[in-house]
């Protein structure tokens, strides 16, 4: 209950409920208090001054001691209901007055003598005194129905206010919520829909101005990836030249040293290349059902470091891409013996079938990356520090590839690692990406 009010307190629309809620409540206490104030006075100064002529007549003609069927007659004759105490008589009319010290009773005001006003929670009595009787005497229901009628009649003509006023203020912020749901779906990258708003107020041009916004930057975003495309696939054929030039050089250091180097730079672009093809919202997986630990297996088997990999494997199958998740095995794979500490640390891949998802996770003991840089390792062309830029290679491609891949899968990928203990990478796939 406390999440579900949480999440509806983010809503404007809510709070604007809510408030009003608060003010009909507030304002029905207020109008209730008042009325409840007013009907003092008014037994005070109207009614009473009425009643006093006759109070001598009604005690006179109900007798002393009281005649208790004249009594009834007067109370069913008057609009008043009757009670009789002292003096070995304890008589009412109604079982709804009640005997005289269940009210709180005041001395009417001069010049009433030996006449009390009194109340119990809804009920008003008058109470005269001739001793050894008391008289308690009060209106009967139908002036306090006439009264509750009116309140009722005025609360709902405020209630129908209230939730008129409500929803010409929900129609009036309508497009708050529409603009709400488009900057989120634009910081999810979807930047293909527009928010719908008519009108020409101050809410509808900043629809429009968050429209053009995704527009403007769906735009920007398409150029920069037509552009890296444009450049990467036009490097190819000079690069491929270069190679074929140096094949057929004779052999030599600095010969294999350049191949080296244009091997690297190919594989940089067909991580680029792949990237962007991810990273744009039209790009369609070839998703195929998968016996996924056997695809992890052909990608060991075919890996520089199968003999310091260690498998635990559960057979599963999942409907995957499996070009682009043996990419992600192999980046991961990479990752992990380039910064394993020596050449007989062993490496781990694990494959577990969890309820809704799978989780593989691939583990090296390896130097390991402080706390504050892990959050960074996804980024494209980060890499934590020099030293190792040095010593193994490499452009920062290979993590930020592998999050695109499991995105594209609606999975999660997680990263642990503690200086000199290793690394841990887990990818968490659901089971239906339908």
């Amino acid at each position: 209950m406390f999440e579900w009010l949480q999440s509806k307190w983010q809503s404007l629309i809510f709070r604007l409920l809510l408030y009003f809620l608060l003010a009909f409540v507030a304002l029905a206490i207020i109008v209730g208090a008042s009325f409840a104030q007013r009907f003092r006075p008014h037994l005070e100064n109207e009614i009473l001054p009425n009643l006093d002529r006759y109070i001598d007549y009604l005690i006179e003609d109900i007798g002393a001691p009281p005649d208790l069927e004249v009594a009834r007659d007067l109370a069913d004759s008057l609009p008043i209901e009757i009670r009789i105490e002292g003096g070995g008589v304890d008589w009412s009319s109604s079982r709804r007055i009640r005997r005289s010290d269940a009210y709180a009773l005041e001395a009417a005001p001069p010049p009433y003598v030996d006449v009390f006003i009194g109340h119990h929670r809804r009920d008003e009595v008058l109470m005269v005194r001739r001793d050894p009787y008391r008289y308690l005497f009060a209106l009967d229901r139908s002036f306090r129905a006439r009264s509750e009628r009116r309140q009722g009649v005025l609360f709902v003509a405020l209630g129908a206010v209230f939730l008129a006023l409500y929803f010409a203020i929900r129609r009036l912020f309508r497009p708050v919520a529409a603009i709400s749901r488009q900057v989120e779906r634009i910081g999810q990258g979807d930047l293909e829909q527009r928010v719908a708003a008519g009108g020409k107020g101050e809410l509808a041009a900043l629809a429009a101005g968050v429209n053009r916004m995704a527009a403007q930057i769906a735009a920007m975003l398409e150029s920069k990836s037509a552009l890296l495309l444009a450049v990467s696939h036009e490097l190819r054929s000079p690069m491929t030249r270069m190679r074929v030039n140096l094949e057929l050089l004779d052999e030599s250091e600095l010969r294999d040293q350049l191949i080296a180097d244009l091997r690297e730079m190919e594989a940089l672009l067909a991580a680029i290349l792949e990237s962007e093809k991810l990273n744009q919202q039209h790009a369609k997986l070839a998703l195929t059902r998968t016996e996924l630990a056997g695809l992890i297996d052909e990608v060991v088997a075919g890996h520089p470091c199968r003999n310091r990999i260690r498998r635990r494997l559960t057979p599963v199958e999942l409907d995957i891409d499996p070009l682009r998740i043996a990419l992600l095995l192999k980046n991961l794979l990479d990752n992990a013996c380039r910064y394993t500490r020596d050449d007989d640390g062993l490496i781990e891949i694990e494959l577990e079938a969890e309820p809704g998802q799978v989780r593989i996770s691939v583990r090296d003991q390896g130097i390991g990356i402080e706390a504050d840089e892990v959050p960074r390792l996804t980024e494209a062309f980060y890499r934590p520090d020099n030293a190792r830029r040095r010593g193994t290679g490499g452009y920062g491609l290979g993590l930020y590839l592998c999050r695109l891949i499991v995105a594209a899968h609606q999975g999660k990928l997680m990263i642990e690692s503690e200086p000199g203990e290793g690394t841990r990478v887990i990818v968490d796939l659901p089971r239906d990406n339908s």
